[in-house]
């Protein structure tokens, strides 16, 4: 998808976008023996890949977090384990790291609809 425009999202560099890849073609990226660290993927004995991703992983519940604006204040459940309340600058700050990182990446995947920021 040539015309996709990740700058309106924050995301500039030069990398690649695959847009909406296949699983022969993501299966190919992700073993690829040039990959380091994080990107490094394992075939396993199921023929399944693996990635290590460190040691946070896994599923959160207690880091969800919302920006608490006159939308939110009165609509949402405010339990303070599930859904806590964040600031506008602290959602800014987190939307920073991530569209910097994502700009240094040499390649990114995007599949139609998944991309909100």
């Amino acid at each position: 998808m040539a015309n996709l425009d990740l700058s309106k999202y924050g995301i500039v560099g030069n990398f690649e976008i695959v847009h909406n890849p296949s699983y022969e073609t993501l299966f190919q990226d992700e073993m690829n023996p040039a990959n380091e660290g994080f990107e490094r993927a394992k075939l396993t004995k199921t023929g399944a890949t693996a990635v290590y991703t460190g040691k946070f992983t896994g599923r959160s519940p207690k880091d969800k977090f919302i920006v608490e604006d006159d939308v939110t204040r009165d609509t949402l459940w405010w339990d303070g384990t599930i859904n806590r309340p964040c600031t506008t600058d602290a959602f800014n700050y987190c939307k920073g790291l991530v569209t910097n990182q994502l700009s240094k990446a040499n390649k990114l995947y995007v599949w139609p609809g998944r991309l909100t920021l």
